[in-house]
């Protein structure tokens, strides 16, 4: 026994990828806290209420010294002396704005505004106002100058590196859960492309399991009806191709006793028997030829490409709808566009035929004073022979089925002579060319069967 295959589900998946983000957050708020903590130790970062410490250390010696001097204020903290009775500026580091923040703070001996704090000192003559801000900063004159505001430094660090975490894990999860979403995607193209040969697909995650499996069974389930039809399909080709065979040699043996009795002097009543004979012979031929041609299968068929004016083609494609038009009385019409002079390759014989099966088959719907037209047109990459009659078009069912071998459901489409083969030939020789056959109705009534198939210009 194989082993067993450890899955867990996906509401299990993304409680895992909850717990794994929270504790990556954590550890960076943790390594957040440690990092700053180690900079504080080191010197190159110094407590919210450094510089206020140093004010408050510095303070007694500014109010008891005889003469104020300079040296008395801490280093890198601003200041401003004020005259007693003025209130006028004698000396400082500060700017205006400061200035005048530092004549109302010594009303109130210290002023807050949000983390800048003026401290008040007061002398016998003047009063001595130092500047500082509570909170933390870099020590380093390079890191002070670039990153003046140490808070927001580490916030928009704090940020940067929460967005890095949550994408990382986020990717990591998603890659977890594409592999899974690639491998239904792979299976399901196997199972398009009618590769149903696989092996057993498993998945860790139990949703995903239970699809690939599901898929795997269709696949059976189908590899199993496409082999019950490629039997159906192969023993129906032996039948008609052995049945076709049959009637061919019997056939011939009318044909050519008829052809003999032609020869010999016959009543006027008797020469029309035999006539009528040998059109019948003919006409069996025919569809004993499409016959055998329809029971092969594709890999035995051959075609022969080779560059053909399809000028020239549709011209002779006419002619010979002519010659079986006769007497009737409905109008054929030729539409070629500019294109049609180049030369496309495809087997001239076996398209002369589909597309005259097609023209006849519109021919044979065509009631007397209507028109069957085809047009003919070359894109550079496809040739087209559309074939539109003045009939009564094709019913829903006849348009999903008349390209069936021997299909005569269509009422409104069926003819004395025609048994279902025609179309089914048409439409097996633009598969040979990698090509299509396409019914429709037109708005203005009667039908349309286009043939198209790839021009492989030369």
């Amino acid at each position: 026994m194989g082993q067993r295959l450890r899955q867990s589900s996906l509401r299990r998946e993304l409680l895992h990828y909850v717990i794994l983000l929270s504790v990556c957050l954590i550890v960076l708020v943790l390594l957040g806290v440690l990092l700053n903590r180690l900079a504080i130790n080191a010197g190159l970062v110094v407590h919210a209420n450094y510089d206020e410490r140093r004010v408050l250390d510095a303070e007694p010696g500014i109010q008891e010294a005889r003469l104020f001097s300079h040296e008395l204020i801490p280093e890198d903290i601003p200041y401003v002396v004020v005259d007693k009775r003025t209130l006028q500026v004698v000396e400082g580091t500060l700017d205006p704005s400061g200035e005048e923040a530092a004549i109302r703070a010594i009303q109130n001996r210290t002023a807050y505004q949000g983390q800048a704090v003026y401290r008040v000192v007061e002398r016998e003559q003047e009063y001595v106002v130092l500047h500082y801000k509570v909170r933390s900063r870099f020590t380093l004159p390079w890191l002070r100058a670039h990153f003046p505001d140490y808070e927001l430094t580490t916030l928009i660090i704090g940020i940067i590196a929460i967005i890095g975490i949550v994408f990382a894990v986020t990717t990591i999860f998603a890659r977890r859960l594409q592999r899974q979403f690639d491998r239904i995607q792979q299976l399901t193209m196997r199972i398009r492309n009618r590769d149903l040969s696989m092996e057993a697909e498993r998945s860790p995650i139990k949703e995903f399991d239970d699809v690939l499996s599901s898929l795997q069974e269709m696949a059976k389930a189908l590899e199993a009806s496409l082999q019950a039809q490629w039997r159906t399909e192969t023993r129906k080709r032996e039948q008609i191709s052995a049945l076709a065979h049959d009637i061919k040699i019997p056939v011939t043996i009318i044909k050519g006793n008829a052809e003999l009795l032609s020869l010999d002097e016959q009543s006027e009543e008797h020469a029309g028997y035999t006539e009528y004979i040998l059109n019948a012979s003919s006409r069996i031929e025919e569809y004993v030829s499409l016959l055998i041609h329809i029971s092969k299968t594709e890999q035995d068929m051959n075609i022969t490409l080779k560059p053909t004016c399809l000028r020239d083609f549709a011209v002779g494609l006419i002619q010979d709808f002519s010659g079986y038009i006769g007497q009737r009385r409905i109008e054929i019409a030729l539409d070629l566009e500019e294109t049609v002079t180049l030369e496309p390759a495809f087997d001239h014989e076996l398209i002369h035929r589909a597309v005259m099966n097609i023209l006849t088959n519109a021919a044979d719907h065509t009631p007397d004073g209507g028109e069957v037209r085809m047009a003919v047109s070359s894109s550079g990459q496809h040739v087209q022979f559309r074939v539109t009659d003045s009939g009564r078009g094709f019913t829903t069912e006849g348009l999903e089925q008349a390209t069936q071998l021997f299909y005569m459901g269509d009422k409104s489409r069926s003819a004395k002579g025609h048994y279902g083969i025609g179309l089914t030939f048409a439409n097996n020789v633009a598969r040979l060319h990698h090509g299509s056959l396409q019914l429709s109705n037109r708005p203005q009534g009667g039908a349309e069967v286009t043939l198209e198939i790839p021009a492989r210009l030369k």
